[in-house]
């Protein structure tokens, strides 16, 4: 296994980070809750140690299944979950990170984690509502009180990077970024190198359509929320293509899975710290785990590189919740 530092923190956590995304049984489709717990057990038992859950994956359910998987190890690895997400009764989701709810957040997710201290709690979403300021400053107080170990933001812009770090300075920034999301390689990823802040590469493997087992522009045979996601539309379904060829060429020339090159890809950039890759299985954390200890040629990342840059941009869609 790889592992990183996170940021200026004497925590280490493993280069591929399991996601738990999938464990919610909605945005992915049906998850097998039994192969999943022998997924992070297999996770565990190959060095992974970092796993990302968010509160509202299943509504606090992937919470609790994460706990359970884990089991007396939940202690042992960094576990990073996420606020700012409120649901109702119906399922609706919205952006909330108001002192109230961050409040009773914190606490919901201690409960069903069984932790007593979560080691890297984020922020899910900016809300566009609640000054940072008052965000930022109730993380903190939770800091003090001894709830949280370290905190984090997810899918900031570089304008609120940079202000919300001014006020409070965090440990990370995790966006997405794959083959098919660059966006933040404009702005986002320079700052947070100058920083120190560690880049946690969300959506490694642009929600499945990285892993092969898809055509381009063949989404609509998805049962879940991918069959809306641009990257699996009939977008740029030729540039799609031909970087998937390239990836299996690559991935046949070295013996590793097709996943493992697009993962690598990721790994191989100097400023990524973990990419985190969805799990529902064994057979896809073997394949993803082909992506450690070796490197890219010069030529093949360039190859990607440069077809990927041909693709067409903003793939990564917006949420439902988006304000």
């Amino acid at each position: 296994m790889e592992y990183r530092q996170l940021a200026s923190t004497p925590v280490k956590v493993s280069r591929i980070g399991f996601g738990c995304g999938p464990a919610s049984g909605y945005d992915y489709g049906k998850v097998d809750e039994a192969e999943w717990y022998l997924a992070v057990q297999a996770a565990l038992d190959n060095g992974i140690n970092f796993f990302d859950v968010a509160d509202v994956y299943g509504f606090g359910h992937a919470e609790e299944m994460l706990s359970d998987a884990l089991g007396n190890r939940r202690h042992e690895v960094v576990v990073a979950t996420k606020c700012g997400l409120a649901w109702d009764e119906h399922g609706h989701v919205r952006r909330d990170l108001s002192r109230q709810h961050i409040l009773k957040s914190v606490d919901a997710s201690l409960r069903r984690l069984r932790l007593d201290v979560i080691p890297l709690y984020q922020i899910h979403w900016p809300d566009r509502i609640t000054p940072i300021e008052e965000t930022l400053g109730i993380l903190n107080e939770c800091q003090g009180q001894g709830k949280i170990r370290h905190f984090g933001v997810c899918n900031f812009s570089s304008d609120l990077l940079k202000h919300a770090h001014a006020i409070h300075p965090f440990q990370s920034e995790q966006i997405g970024f794959n083959l098919l999301c660059r966006e933040a390689e404009k702005e986002i990823l320079p700052w947070c190198s100058t920083q120190g802040v560690s880049v946690l590469a969300h959506s490694g493997l642009a929600r499945g359509f990285l892993s092969g087992r898809y055509i381009p522009g063949d989404g609509s045979t998805l049962a879940d929320t991918r069959r809306a996601s641009p990257y699996f539309s009939k977008e740029g379904r030729i540039e799609k293509q031909k970087l998937l060829d390239e990836i299996r060429q690559i991935a046949v020339q070295n013996g590793k899975a097709f996943s493992s090159v697009a993962i690598r890809w990721i790994l191989d950039h100097r400023d990524i710290s973990v990419v985190l890759v969805g799990i529902k299985s064994r057979k896809q954390l073997a394949e993803n785990l082909h992506a450690l200890d070796w490197h890219l040629s010069s030529a093949e990342w360039k190859d990607l590189d440069e077809l990927s840059s041909k693709c067409p941009a903003g793939q990564a869609g917006e949420p439902a919740h988006k304000q």
